[in-house]
């Protein structure tokens, strides 16, 4: 009897650190299941030896020629192993645990309405938790619930999500298509968040899965580039998450106070003067070497992540009618998978929380579940 194929994706760009300990450990992890491994690695033009090991280990490999980011070869792996019903998507600087993927397969066939089965990711030692589920603000912005603290406090059970890892989760190959995968156009940082929201408001359900566990060197990736260049993307596809999948009766009073609370986060991060016309000369110690201009280069990040969606916004209204088209459940029946709305403001700023305050209570956001940013 043929043993069902498990597919696998990852993505890697000058990470051939990562694969020489991911790849063993998927092999080692997998060689003695039910099931017959097919690993797909997606290289964004590598330039550190990668294309050549790869070569020499025989792995089946897809290469840009530039850098395409994370959704995009997400997708078009998921799309290439069209002999697999589900897919594994791994980031390369992960490290499978011993019985991963079974519970994550048992997962996602105890209902065809469920699009995605993710794993819980701990930090490399397995000692503490790297993601344990996530809340999302009203903003678009995901948190991890429990980062740091023990995996002793890891709950059993299965539960439902809103979104999970796109680093560690198994996909129904067929749905995650039809429901248009990762959005390209993120490029990378939120796209799982949004991918969960979508699927979530046409119906389907994602859980998250306890008992599959995977190690993860947190950042061991993504802090390959620079801060500012991050800041603009979560920046940028939080709100363009906010854009797309809020119903009509949120869409507005959501993404006008997304905007105020972006605005006093890029404030601050240059410490600027509210009495005074002109920001501080010479720039606070907090503000990064980047920003040798008249902002930091992280307030610069932000300043362009709401540009990019004001010069784009035509092609981001288009998007979201086609997201809205799909919908079969309002807002207020996902709100709960929101989760614990009661976190820390993204900046450790007294200011800027009494701020936010102010801005969640005059936007009436308080009539959203209860949230920060």
């Amino acid at each position: 009897m043929t043993r069902p194929t498990l597919g696998v994706v990852t993505v890697t760009h000058d990470g051939l650190d990562h694969l020489k300990s991911f790849i063993p450990a998927l092999r080692q992890n997998t060689r003695e299941s039910t099931v017959s491994l097919k690993l797909l690695v997606i290289d964004n033009a590598s330039s550190d030896g990668t294309e050549e090991w790869l070569r020499n280990q025989k792995i089946d490999t897809l290469r840009f020629d530039s850098n395409q980011g994370f959704a995009k070869p997400n997708n078009l792996g998921v799309e290439r192993l069209h002999d697999c019903e589900y897919v594994a998507l791994l980031n390369n600087d992960t490290r499978v645990c011993d019985g991963w993927y079974e519970p994550l397969v048992e997962a996602i066939q105890e209902d065809e309405s469920i699009v995605a089965a993710g794993a819980i990711l701990t930090d490399w030692s397995g000692e503490k938790i790297d993601f344990d589920g996530g809340v999302v603000s009203f903003s678009g912005h995901a948190h991890q619930s429990n980062q740091g603290k023990p995996v002793s406090m890891i709950t059993p059970d299965n539960r439902d999500a809103l979104f999970v890892c796109g680093g560690a989760m198994l996909v129904r190959r067929s749905l995650f298509l039809r429901l248009g995968g990762f959005d390209e156009d993120f490029f990378a940082y939120f796209e799982d968040v949004d991918f969960g929201w979508r699927a979530r408001m046409a119906g389907y359900r994602i859980v998250l899965v306890p008992e599959s566990r995977v190690m993860h060197r947190h950042q061991g990736t993504a802090g390959r580039l620079p801060f500012p260049p991050r800041m603009r993307l979560y920046e940028r596809n939080a709100l363009c998450t906010v854009l797309k999948n809020y119903d009509d009766n949120h869409l507005w009073p959501a993404l006008s106070a997304s905007l105020l609370a972006l605005y006093e986060r890029m404030a601050s991060y240059s410490a600027f003067d509210y009495q005074g016309l002109l920001p501080p000369d010479p720039l606070p110690p907090k503000a990064p070497a980047e920003g040798n201009y008249a902002i930091s280069g992280l307030s610069g990040a932000q300043l362009l992540a709401v540009a990019d969606l004001a010069h784009q916004w035509d092609f981001w209204m288009r998007k979201r009618q086609i997201t809205q088209a799909m919908r079969r459940k309002p807002d207020y029946d996902l709100f709960p998978l929101f989760g614990d709305m009661d976190i820390p403001p993204l900046l450790g700023d007294e200011t800027y929380a009494e701020v936010h305050r102010i801005i969640i209570d005059h936007m009436h956001m308080d009539l959203f579940p209860e949230t920060r940013t």
